[in-house]
């Protein structure tokens, strides 16, 4: 078994351990076969709901990406919330 650092952001914190600070990471062990989808699952986190998932810094789109020991995972819900504000006008 390997280990991996696991970063969640926003609302996936809610994933991760209780009492998780913001920008905290956390190990979680994994197998030389664990994939980008596989960590997902580990973690109950929705594909829907892991819109950016980044490997040591880099962005990556394929799921099936196998995980290697060491790797730093960082991963984003959909940007959402806000209002554009013109004088006294919400959009």
């Amino acid at each position: 078994m390997s280990s991996i650092n696991v970063k969640l952001f926003a609302t996936l914190r809610n994933y991760g351990p209780k009492n998780l600070e913001i920008g905290e990471s956390f190990p979680i062990k994994i197998s030389k076969t664990t994939s980008i989808e596989d960590l997902l699952g580990k973690l109950g986190i929705p594909r829907e709901h892991a819109k950016i998932i980044m490997i040591n810094g880099n962005i990556v789109n394929n799921l099936n990406k196998k995980l290697m020991s060491d790797d730093n995972i960082s991963i984003f819900p959909p940007v959402g919330g806000g209002a554009f504000i013109k004088g006294n006008d919400r959009f």
